[in-house]
């Protein structure tokens, strides 16, 4: 029974690789809005950059209180011939898609309302989003239990992610270099990633199994969503996240500002520092797996996201310096690739927490926090360089004064480095999910599922498992 049970929980190669696509379609949503969002506002719609910070303020506060009430609504959700989660991936991955094109060309389509067009559908990537986002990111504990095949779904997740913004990366800045930072540049940059997301996702999600079943069939009730959210292990996993969330967001959204500006418009070292970055991504995501049976995901993830933010400042010994750009690039990296990997493993780890403590399963509630946690990065993130630049006289398309310059580097540089340390300190701190921890977790379910596999009214072992 347990070589069966081994099966059942082994993913094949083609399942992996469609995982693999479905996490690399998410990637341009955000990616593009991290990076070109703000610009294309200011520089593109005609934008006052404090309006836009503004906006983005407001959405986070209300993705507080509406991604919390998304997860619950999914998880809640009947289950269908396809599964629990994949049938709401693909309707949400087409309406996401269709308020996307609006998100940027409803602006420039309609000047007269630009304002209000943007404050709506702004806002409306906040539910499309969580539609394609929570039940994507509540796969992983629903693939399997097996902690070797998470390990490796997290992997691909991880390496899914730094190849979509690898890929978003270096194509992006070269079609805005060759356009000029043209509307037509980012029609065709749009447009093909819309493309990209609606192919990815709805192939990916057509190819993955959900196996994992509850143990009870009973669901959490809404009450139950902010205790669930607020165990220690939950808590600060996700406190870390957003804090690593927030300084990728801000350094994001402030590169093609340094380069224009501080650079003199060299959009083409964004490309490279984009490879650079994804290398040492790739080396930190090889490098994590190895360290982290001698020291553990929590010592790992934290360290990761507190050498990005060190080798940031570093930066600072020589501002416009491009050799020292690309090392200090490489490096902060590999310490974001390495926590970028563990913290899919970690998420699941998370799920399986709440089902030993409160006997229900609670994948997309975790999931619906993750996609908090990405657009609250994404938000604030973006808002602060908003803000920044409205203070320091920022003018669009000018030379900018040396008050100005100082205010795109410190957005850059500084920001991003205190905010990413800062996370590492705080999961060190407060999470205490240990190995030892986990192997009793996982052990206690597993128990259950056989005590529920041998009662007369329970059916096959696929349905336990």
């Amino acid at each position: 029974m347990m070589n069966r049970k081994e099966d059942l929980n082994r993913i094949p190669l083609g399942e992996k690789v469609a995982f693999g696509l479905a996490n690399m379609g998410n990637i341009p949503v955000m990616s593009l809005i991290g990076s070109f969002l703000l610009i294309f506002y200011t520089d593109i719609a005609g934008i006052n950059p404090a309006a836009v910070a503004t906006l983005f303020i407001i959405s986070r506060v209300l993705d507080g209180v509406n991604d919390p009430v998304m997860g619950f609504i999914i998880d809640h959700l009947p289950k269908t011939k396809m599964g629990r989660f994949r049938p709401y991936l693909i309707i949400g991955v087409i309406l996401c898609a269709i308020n996307y094109l609006l998100l940027w060309f409803g602006p420039i389509m309609f000047p007269g309302i630009k304002l209000v067009i943007v404050y709506v559908t702004y806002l409306l990537i906040g539910l499309t989003f969580d539609l394609m986002d929570i039940p994507l990111n509540s796969m992983i504990p629903v693939m399997t239990d097996d902690e070797k095949e998470r390990g490796s779904l997290s992997t691909i997740k991880g390496a899914s992610y730094m190849v979509g913004a690898l890929t978003v990366g270096i194509i992006a800045p070269m079609i805005l270099a060759a356009t000029g930072g043209s509307l037509s540049g980012y029609i065709l940059l749009v447009g093909g990633a819309v493309a990209v997301v609606l192919t990815f996702s709805i192939i990916g999600a057509l190819g993955l199994k959900e196996r994992v079943q509850p143990i009870s069939e009973e669901k959490y009730k809404l009450s139950d969503v902010i205790p669930i959210l607020t165990e220690r292990p939950v808590l600060f996993t996700f406190m870390a996240s957003l804090f690593m969330g927030v300084g990728g967001a801000v350094g994001s959204s402030s590169g093609i500002y340094f380069a224009t500006y501080v650079l003199d418009n060299k959009l083409e070292v964004m490309s490279m520092i984009s490879m650079c970055s994804m290398v040492g991504m790739f080396i930190g995501m090889f490098v994590a797996g190895r360290l982290t049976g001698r020291l553990g995901k929590k010592n790992v993830f934290a360290g990761g996201i507190i050498l990005a933010g060190m080798f940031s400042l570093i930066r600072l010994f020589s501002v416009t310096n491009i050799p020292l750009i690309y090392f200090c690039t490489l490096f902060a990296g590999m310490g974001t690739g390495g926590a970028m990997t563990l913290a899919y493993g970690i998420q699941a780890d998370n799920v399986d927490y709440i089902e030993f403590k409160r006997g229900t399963r609670a994948e997309g509630a975790l999931a619906s926090l993750n996609s908090f946690v990405i657009k609250a990065g994404q938000g604030f993130g973006g808002a602060i360089p908003g803000y920044i630049l409205a203070a320091t006289g920022y003018v669009a398309k000018q030379q900018q004064t040396s008050t100005a310059i100082t205010g795109i580097i410190f957005i850059a540089i500084v920001i991003p480095a205190i905010i990413n340390v800062l996370g590492g300190i705080i999961f060190t701190t407060g999470y205490s999910l240990d190995k030892n921890k986990l192997s009793e977790v996982m052990a206690s379910l597993r128990a259950r599922r056989e005590e529920k596999l041998k009662a007369p009214e329970n059916v096959s072992l696929e349905e336990v498992i």
